[in-house]
């Protein structure tokens, strides 16, 4: 599980086209060190996810999605793949198109 965090931690960094020295300066962590938890060799602690999530602008569930259990498996291919393109993009990004889903749905009737 800790591999997956660090996949998410990378992928939400990368998503902001932050390099792993900038996110370093950001967070007052040594280059190393993100990149241990990266790659999953190294564990870390909520605080430090904390700073993460602030810094990268994505919630902490983002990162520790795989801890959450799931009531069911999405079965739609469609929803799959819209989720898949979403789900790495930041809390204000998913709030825009959320409302705008709210609002195409609201005019659908």
């Amino acid at each position: 599980m800790e591999n997956s965090i660090g996949k998410r931690l990378s992928k939400a960094r990368k998503a902001k086209k932050i390099t792993q020295e900038q996110l370093s300066e950001l967070t007052g962590m040594s280059v190393s060190e993100i990149s241990r938890i990266e790659t999953g060799r190294n564990s870390t602690t909520i605080d430090t996810l904390l700073k993460f999530c602030e810094e990268l602008d994505v919630g902490l569930d983002y990162l520790l999605f795989d801890y959450f259990p799931t009531d069911s498996d999405i079965q739609n291919p469609t929803v799959k793949q819209i989720v898949a393109l979403i789900e790495p993009l930041s809390n204000r990004n998913l709030d825009f198109i959320l409302n705008w889903i709210n609002l195409y749905v609201s005019h659908l009737n």
